[in-house]
């Protein structure tokens, strides 16, 4: 019966369609029209896949991760693998459809790793310098820099929690990327970070916040610089009443009548004069307004130090360390002295001028490093017969350890704001030597001590008059190359 049926069916089918069999041009029909069905069938398990990876719902704990592509995606986020997290950053950052289609994803994935990392920090690093300890990895800053990039304020609410991390280096990276990002919602956000105690303890810290709050563009941001102007002193206090001259109608989203009154509450020229810094002028407190913490540490020279200089640097800053070159090269005659001993005059001018309220030390470099104290005193009249006495006895010694010495101004001291460093040649000894590499380390190291580094080339050779100049201009310093 089966087969009766078969042939029944196959004789309708030849009766409907012609002799099939008879006709090449049949046949070859016959073909395509599989081809157009698989094809269709392979589009549409494409698409399938593809809504898969992209378009499932992801709203963490109400419907969960629901494909493998996404489940994937969030163990390549918070897994071990560095090299695996920077790739995946990478794609999302290369495809920001992407990001979007998976934002929830990325978002929680991103909580757990910060979570993780907070748990994985030693108690020990508490007693290291910033620089010296084990970084952050890469893959953090690039995952809340596109998260900082996205226009979503999901994205955002990471960055902002960021800054409360306990890790104060991740808090000042997600400082950096809310003020690269211009997030004005993490104006509170920064507020709060006044109240910890790493903004006492560290100037690295209290630059990377009062930079962020400077990149950002709303009237609470212009509000708070005021009220750090008139608590921070040295050069912090100067990059504040630069940021503040630049106040204009974009801070105010446009609204003319608010700036308007801004500028009649802050006449242009009470913010460019030279402010002296007594107690009188600190405003009381106020229920509701920013209430400052006691920053004993923050040194109180201020705008007066600007009127001094080195080398036609301006020394706005309060707490500096001088790093002198005394390596042979430096037995070399300028004019009618040799560089070693224009150096030490014009440092010991320098010191002579500092303000009581400033801070400061000095070190030395050849083949080795040698400090003068191991910590940032007072700028006192006892003190500086010391630092002059010093001075006077710097004698020449062998080869040029660049590397090794801007490696210890690295971790000199917490509170140390700016790094004047005078040389005549380039690197001769130490663990790097190639100008490149140096570069590499101590302002990659430097991302998360925000030292300026000012550079001094004495009769420098092209070569390392560049160098000099890169450090300076990668560090928010200066170059200056005398004769």
């Amino acid at each position: 019966m089966k087969e009766m049926f078969f042939y029944h069916r196959r004789d309708i089918s030849l009766e409907s369609m012609g002799t099939l069999s008879r006709s090449s041009t049949d046949r070859l029909h016959c073909v395509l029209w599989g081809i157009w069905v698989m094809g269709k069938w392979f589009v549409m398990a494409s698409f399938v896949l593809a809504f898969g990876w992209g378009h499932a719902p992801t709203h963490g704990a109400e419907k969960g991760i629901e494909t493998a592509a996404q489940r994937r995606m969030s163990r390549l986020i918070t897994g071990r693998s560095e090299p695996a997290r920077l790739k995946t950053v990478a794609m999302l950052r290369l495809q920001p459809d992407l990001l979007h289609q998976n934002l929830d994803v990325v978002v929680d994935a991103t909580r757990e790793l910060l979570q993780q990392h907070g748990a994985d920090e030693d108690e020990d690093n508490d007693k290291m310098f910033v620089a010296d300890r084990v970084p952050v990895p890469e893959s953090i800053s690039q995952l809340l820099a596109v998260l900082g990039g996205s226009p979503s304020s999901d994205a955002h609410g990471v960055v902002i929690e960021a800054m409360g991390h306990p890790d104060e280096r991740i808090s000042m990276i997600a400082m950096d990327v809310a003020g690269q990002c211009e997030i004005n919602a993490a104006v509170e956000g920064l507020q709060d970070q006044i109240m910890r105690s790493e903004f006492e303890k560290q100037y690295a810290y209290r630059f990377a916040l009062v930079r962020a709050m400077a990149q950002l563009h709303c009237p609470r941001s212009v509000e708070l610089l005021h009220k750090l102007q008139k608590q921070l002193q040295g050069q912090l206090r100067h990059e504040i009443t630069n940021r503040l001259e630049t106040v204009d109608l974009r801070d105010f989203g446009g609204d003319r009548e608010a700036y308007a009154n801004y500028c009649k509450e802050h006449p242009a020229e009470s913010m460019i004069r030279p402010v002296s810094f007594v107690a009188e002028e600190v405003e009381p407190e106020v229920p509701g307004r920013l209430t400052l913490q006691d920053v004993a540490s923050e040194s109180t020279g201020g705008l007066k130090l600007s009127k001094s200089h080195y080398y036609g640097i301006d020394l706005n800053a309060g707490r500096m360390l001088f790093v002198i070159d005394r390596s042979g090269s430096m037995k070399n005659v300028a004019r009618y002295e040799t560089r070693l001993q224009s150096a030490k005059r014009e440092l010991i001018r320098v010191i002579e001028g500092l303000s009581p309220d400033a801070e400061f030390s000095i070190m030395l470099f050849d083949t080795y490093i040698q400090a003068w104290k191991k910590d940032l005193l007072p700028a006192s009249d006892d003190n500086k017969r010391q630092a002059i006495a010093f001075v006077e006895r710097i004698a020449l010694g062998d080869k040029t350890n660049t590397h090794g010495v801007l490696s210890d101004a690295l971790s000199f001291h917490d509170q140390l704001e700016v790094v004047f460093v005078l040389t005549d040649g380039q690197p001769t000894f130490g663990k790097v030597m190639r100008p490149d590499a140096i570069l590499q380390d101590i302002v990659g190291r430097n991302r998360m001590r925000h030292l300026k580094f000012h550079t001094i080339g004495v009769g420098v050779s092209p070569m390392t008059g560049e160098f000099l100049k890169t450090l300076a201009e990668q560090t928010g310093g200066e170059f200056r190359e005398v004769e």
